[in-house]
């Protein structure tokens, strides 16, 4: 699974880590696209979708094995 489609699907699959994104940096599952998912330059999303995908197996909704 890509980097994209794994934010995509915690977004999708997470109530909490979804108004977390929207309330914290106003920022919605359309928001992100292939190319900012790895973009770290400041104000940038790169970090904030590492922060997602964390989040995401934290709560078990992607498997590391996703990732690779």
């Amino acid at each position: 699974m890509e980097k994209l489609e794994a934010v995509q699907k915690v977004l999708r699959f997470s109530t909490p880590i979804r108004e977390w994104c929207i309330n914290e940096f106003s920022l919605h599952f359309d928001d992100f696209d292939e190319q900012n998912v790895d973009d770290y330059e400041s104000g940038s999303y790169g970090d904030i979708a590492d922060e997602i995908l964390e989040r995401g197996l934290d709560e078990q909704i992607i498997e590391e094995s996703d990732l690779s």
